[in-house]
């Protein structure tokens, strides 16, 4: 099986390239008004700042929180700490994800759980600001049981305004260096999930 970071290479921030990492207008419109601590309502048609309606349904493999945990302090004790969207590791703990099929209310089982494992951080050429870890199969019985037709990212890290300067080259650094991270993990089931925001704030599981 190749490796997932092998097959995300052509579609990865190109830090070279640049001499900062700038929000794109996607992330500034569909994140960005989300990372605020603020009460949320169960689903409803009243959708706030980065929120729709009505809600998007998709296939999702749901995953245990990995906090990895060499990464995370490495990047608290950066420059870049108070650029991180921290509360987010705690409202999204429970709905940590990658999504397989966008748009589906589609429920699939699986036989048996399945072993997969979670790589280090990874920022792409969209959506940048998010923070992502890239899933990968462990094994044959897994990629087929997923049958996925593309690599799978689960978002796990919000940035909430551009990096320049020393961040950048800190933040660069920091994704090279623990990228290679590899952490075991075993999902039962999968989900349809129901959300109105792209981080899954205001969402809920239809199937399990």
């Amino acid at each position: 099986m190749p490796d997932v970071l092998s097959v995300l290479a052509g579609q990865q921030y190109e830090w070279d390239k640049h001499d900062a990492l700038r929000l794109d207008e996607r992330y500034r419109t569909r994140h960005l008004p989300l990372l605020v601590d603020r009460p949320r309502d169960p689903l409803g048609p009243d959708p706030g700042p980065g929120e729709f309606w009505p809600p998007a349904r998709s296939l999702v493999v749901p995953l245990p929180d990995p906090r990895p945990e060499p990464f995370l302090s490495a990047l608290a004790d950066s420059s870049l700490a108070e650029l991180v969207w921290w509360r987010g590791l705690e409202l999204r703990a429970d709905r940590f994800h990658a999504t397989l099929v966008h748009g589906s209310d589609e429920p699939r089982n699986l036989d048996v759980p399945i072993d997969l494992v979670i790589r280090g951080p990874w920022i792409g050429q969209f959506n940048t600001g998010r923070i992502y870890l890239p899933v990968e199969p462990a094994d044959e019985q897994a990629a087929l049981a997923l049958a996925a037709d593309r690599p799978l990212l689960a978002g796990y890290l919000q940035l909430t305004a551009d990096v320049t300067g020393n961040a950048y080259t800190e933040l660069r650094d920091l994704v090279a260096t623990f990228q290679p991270l590899r952490i075991p993990v075993r999902v039962p089931r999968l989900h349809v999930l129901e959300t109105m925001d792209d981080l899954a704030l205001r969402s809920r599981i239809l199937t399990s």
